[in-house]
C-alpha cells in the first residue's frame, strides 16, 4: 500500500527548497562582488585579479599615512627645499599635472585623476599602503609581465594594460584588455616639477639600491610607447605613483 505525503508537508518542503535555492543564489551574487579597499583618506579602490595576484585598479592617492596622520603636500614656494633634497629628507605627496595641454580627453580632468606621486622618503616611511596591502616588489611586477605572456601578449604587456585613451599620440592609446587602467601620470622630477603626464606611467617599487642617498636608485615601473613594460633604475630624488598589491 503506498503512502501518501500530506499535502502541508509538500508545502514545507517546497518552501524550503525555495529558500536554499534563494540563499544559494544569493551567495553567487557576493561573491562574485568586486572586492574593494579603503585608504586612511576614506578614498575606495576597486581591486583586479591577474593571475595568482591581486592589484588595485588606481593608483594611490592617499594624503596620510596608514596610522592617520597626514603627509606634507609639495610645494616649493612654501617648503623651500626641493623635492628630492638629500640633506633636507622631508616626506611629500603631490598632484600630476592634469592640464590637459594636448586635448587627448574630452572632459575636464579631476586634481586627483592619476593618484598622488610620492617622494622617496615617503615611500621609505613604509605607512602608504592600506592595512593588507603594500608596495609591490620589482618581483610583483616581473609575475605579472610574465601573466601577460602567459596569456600571448609577449612584448605587447604594456599595451594591453594600457587605457585605451588618455595618452599622447606619441606614446598611443593601448587595448586595456584586462581593465588594469594604467594611467599616464607621468613623474616629479628632482627639482619636485611634474613631468610627462599624458606620456608616461611610472610606478615604484620597495627595491632601492645602493646606500649612499647621494647615489642611491629605485627601480621605477616605466610604461611609455607600446610594447612592453620598462624596468628602470631611476635616482631617489624622482617621485613616481603607486599602485598597491595585497598582502597574500
Amino acid at each position: 500500500m503506498k503512502k501518501h505525503i500530506k499535502r502541508p508537508l509538500l508545502v514545507l518542503l517546497f518552501t524550503l527548497m525555495l529558500f536554499k535555492c534563494s540563499n544559494d543564489d544569493d551567495s553567487a551574487v557576493q561573491s562574485s562582488e568586486p572586492e574593494t579597499v579603503t585608504d586612511a583618506d576614506g578614498n575606495v579602490y576597486n581591486t583586479i585579479k591577474m593571475g595568482n595576484q591581486i592589484w588595485m585598479l588606481e593608483n594611490l592617492k592617499t594624503t596620510k599615512y596608514n596610522d592617520g596622520s597626514s603627509i606634507v603636500q609639495y610645494n616649493f614656494d612654501v617648503n623651500g627645499i626641493n623635492w628630492g633634497s638629500i640633506n633636507n629628507q622631508e616626506a611629500f605627496y603631490r598632484w600630476p599635472d592634469t592640464n590637459d595641454l594636448n586635448n587627448v580627453v574630452d572632459e575636464e580632468l579631476p586634481f586627483d585623476y592619476y593618484g598622488a606621486m610620492y617622494n622617496h622618503w615617503a615611500i621609505e616611511s613604509g605607512k602608504l599602503a592600506p592595512d593588507g596591502w603594500r608596495i609591490p616588489t620589482e618581483a610583483d611586477f616581473v609575475e605579472l609581465v610574465n601573466f601577460l605572456a602567459n596569456e600571448g601578449h609577449t612584448g605587447n604587456e604594456a599595451t594591453v594594460l594600457k587605457t585605451e585613451t588618455g595618452w599622447l599620440p606619441s606614446s598611443e592609446n593601448g587595448t586595456n584588455l584586462y581593465g588594469f587602467n594604467t594611467l599616464p601620470n607621468g613623474y616629479v622630477n628632482a627639482f619636485g616639477g611634474p613631468t610627462l603626464a599624458e606620456g608616461t606611467s611610472t610606478w615604484a617599487t620597495s627595491n632601492v639600491n645602493g646606500v649612499n642617498p647621494g647615489s642611491q636608485t629605485r627601480k621605477l615601473i616605466t610604461i611609455f610607447n607600446n610594447g612592453p613594460v620598462n624596468f628602470d633604475d631611476s635616482a631617489i630624488q624622482i617621485g613616481a605613483g603607486i599602485r598597491c598589491i595585497k598582502i597574500q
